[in-house]
């Protein structure tokens, strides 16, 4: 039977299905804002259904007006083994869980869910079955793989440069609280800067890919920690390049991650920095000791031991500074 469900109800009913469906996980939204993946319970991403497509509009009106997010499509693509195909001609919101559909006035972003009035229809069984017959025949037959996301998202940062000038935000009421993803499904890297990457090549590398002037810039990454490094993956970044008795670590989040041949290295990512910590050099290289560490490691992805020892040790250190985020980047415009 179908149910009508709005507010709440809707974030809650697209929560439990996700979390419940074990095959199918179909997906169609003309909108893909920032952090939309928290739509969905964080559960898909440990069972990782057999069959999970995605479709959306990302034509250069969709990135220039806000309404696609690349980033959004990299993240999914990091974090679900899915298939993400692109279609220009459909403004219908479709979310398919194995034998339920739902028909929804929301489309795929946190400001849909949170702070405006959306409403849906969920249907079971049967009555499904020409929701998932139109998704198959109708819209995914027809829509495009998706090609190569440098170009759109180097668009989207150059325009959300742009938005932060220009768009200040009202707070929105809000309806619905979008809970956050836990870092359990997250990977947590070890990354010892060896030599800083003069302010030149920092410009080169960010005129070239469009990040945000506020986000830091790690350059000269090795290939296989770069094709291993997901967006939202932890960060402790530790500065080995200065001289004095003390070294600076700080957890970032890494927010995206590009290929910019510069004298300085080709690989490189850019994160936002959350904490800053200071350590004597004794005691930082004591802790790489018993973290297992080599200290002449550069790249290494953390384990469960190692992250607690990790973060048990820099529990303990007073936080040098927290810096102040002038603008979130690509939070600056609300999607509807």
């Amino acid at each position: 039977m179908a149910k009508f469900l709005s507010g709440t109800e809707l974030y809650e009913a697209v929560q439990k299905k996700s979390q419940e469906t074990n095959g199918i996980l179909w997906v169609c939204s003309p909108l893909l804002g920032p952090g939309a993946h928290k739509i969905f319970s964080q559960e898909i991403v440990k069972k990782q259904q057999s069959d999970i497509r995605f479709i959306f509009r990302l034509n250069d009106a969709a990135i220039k007006d806000g309404e696609t997010d690349p980033h959004e499509i990299q993240f999914l693509l990091d974090r679900l083994n899915c298939t993400i195909k692109l279609l220009d001609v459909f403004h219908t919101n479709i979310f398919i869980f194995d034998d339920s559909a739902l028909l929804t006035s929301a489309g795929l972003t946190e400001t849909a869910f949170e702070n405006d009035m959306e409403a849906g229809v969920m249907l079971e069984g049967s009555e499904a079955d020409e929701v998932r017959n139109f998704f198959s025949q109708n819209l995914w037959k027809y829509a495009k793989p998706l090609g190569d996301l440098s170009k759109p998202k180097k668009v989207w940062n150059l325009m959300q440069k742009q938005l932060t000038k220009k768009v200040i935000l009202k707070k929105r009421k809000q309806l619905t609280q979008i809970k956050d993803w836990t870092d359990e499904y997250f990977n947590s890297w070890y990354v010892g800067i060896l030599s800083q990457v003069s302010k030149k090549t920092e410009r080169n590398i960010k005129k070239a890919t469009g990040w945000a002037t506020e986000l830091a810039v790690v350059g000269d990454i090795g290939y296989s920690a770069f094709k291993q490094l997901k967006l939202g993956d932890l960060t402790y970044l530790a500065h080995l390049y200065k001289k004095g008795n003390k070294i600076k670590i700080e957890t970032a989040r890494v927010v995206d991650k590009g290929k910019v041949e510069t004298d300085e290295g080709d690989l490189h990512f850019v994160c936002r920095v959350e904490k800053d910590y200071l350590l004597g050099r004794e005691q930082f290289f004591g802790l790489l000791k018993d973290m297992n560490v080599n200290s002449k490691t550069s790249e290494t992805k953390l384990n469960g031991q190692q992250i607690k020892c990790l973060t048990g040790s820099l529990s303990s250190i007073k936080v040098k500074r927290k810096r102040k985020q002038k603008n979130k980047g690509t939070d600056q415009k609300r999607i509807h």
